[in-house]
């Protein structure tokens, strides 16, 4: 279904592209990169992901716009935003969107207004979104969705030796190598849960090298959506996964390449598809649902992943949930506890009161206040 939605003309964001030459000069002129003399575009210093989120919350504006016959090239791009149409946009929306991503798509138009007109006073569309906010209900409930990390973490473990055991050993095929790269991809993304476009875009020798004696994931504070540089070990449980991965299976994946392919610029990437170019956020996403669902009866996406991790951390070490914020990526443990802490109160009262106990060399049921 996450395929068609850029086929429906009722659903899809309007890529730069085809966006009218005004809006397109606008956007332009946003990310303007500076230098010692130019400060560059407002837009300039935000994270790419930011930015990214920015244009294609726009352009599914200007697709509704579109749809509707409302998309006039040459009417200005801020006289087309009127309170009106702002509302009729969110009813459209409301036949697909839950509250979470109306209000988002809200905030991306109101970046962009801002853009295209800075004397105008564009709070209505603040004061719209608040509303919507203000009702939000989670479409669904998140919380049953979950799957412990350490579960996850077995199901990759569980594939790799799935690909080992299927393999011929003088030429291992194709499908075993996918088999294994899942495995390992789930397992690392358990452990390591980075957002889904820095985790695809891994390279070997930029962002994946070793030190010493173990491999070290970094990414620059450029490439992340906070902003903030992402520097970690490789797991050390997956270190010879990872060392079967590159010099085993990862190859048998490059001989699909094509001379002119997209896999032709593939050669540094870590994570590879199945035509031996590299693998996009879609293909993640594809084959965490696919092993999640297999193995638990429901998908678990990889941004659920993240959620996993955090829960993991505030039930079973309670004491060091200051960590989550670190694997994760955030600035602060507030937004970590806000979007990612899904733990049962009890559960995780429970889980301390055990622990405490331990610490002071009690049995659990002999704990009191």
């Amino acid at each position: 279904m996450t395929r068609a939605l850029g086929t429906d003309p009722a659903r899809r964001c309007l890529p730069t592209a085809e966006w009218p030459s005004a809006d397109r000069d606008i956007w332009a002129a946003a990310l303007r990169e500076g230098d010692i003399l130019e400060p560059g575009g407002e837009r300039f210093r935000h994270a790419p992901g930011s930015n990214r989120a920015v244009e294609g919350g726009y352009g599914r504006w200007l697709a509704w716009l579109a749809h509707a016959g409302l998309l006039e090239a040459r009417v200005a791009p801020a006289d087309r935003i009127t309170p009106e149409r702002v509302v009729a946009y969110l009813e459209t929306l409301a036949e697909h969107n839950g509250t979470a991503t109306r209000a988002r798509r809200l905030e991306e138009l109101f970046i962009v207004a801002q853009l295209a007109d800075r004397e105008r006073d564009w709070c209505w569309i603040r004061d719209i979104r608040g509303r919507v906010r203000r009702r939000h209900l989670p479409t669904r409930e998140k919380r049953a969705r979950l799957v412990g990390a350490e579960d996850l973490v077995d199901l990759g473990h569980s594939l790799m030796r799935q690909a080992e055991s299927e393999a011929d050993a003088a030429q291992p095929s194709w499908r075993c190598a996918l088999l294994f790269r899942d495995g390992l991809a789930l397992a690392v993304l358990a452990l390591r849960p980075l957002r889904r476009a820095n985790f695809v875009a891994l390279r070997l020798g930029e962002h994946l090298a070793p030190r010493g004696t173990t491999w070290w994931i970094r990414i620059d504070g450029r490439d992340t959506k906070t902003g903030t540089p992402i520097e970690v070990p490789w797991p050390e449980t997956l270190a010879e996964a990872l060392e079967s991965y590159i010099s085993i299976w990862r190859p048998i994946l490059l001989t699909r390449r094509t001379p002119n392919g997209a896999g032709a610029q593939s050669i540094s990437h870590l994570w590879l598809s199945a035509r031996g170019g590299p693998l996009d956020t879609q293909g993640l996403f594809d084959l965490t649902g696919k092993r999640t669902r297999a193995a638990f009866g429901r998908p678990v996406s990889p941004h659920l992943f993240r959620d996993c991790a955090a829960t993991a951390i505030a039930i079973e070490d309670p004491i060091h949930i200051g960590i989550a914020a670190q694997i994760l990526g955030h600035r602060s443990l507030a937004t970590t506890e806000r979007h990612y802490n899904q733990a049962r109160s009890a559960e995780a009262a429970c889980r301390w009161q055990s622990t405490l106990a331990r610490l002071r060399g009690l049995p659990p049921e002999q704990e009191t206040d």
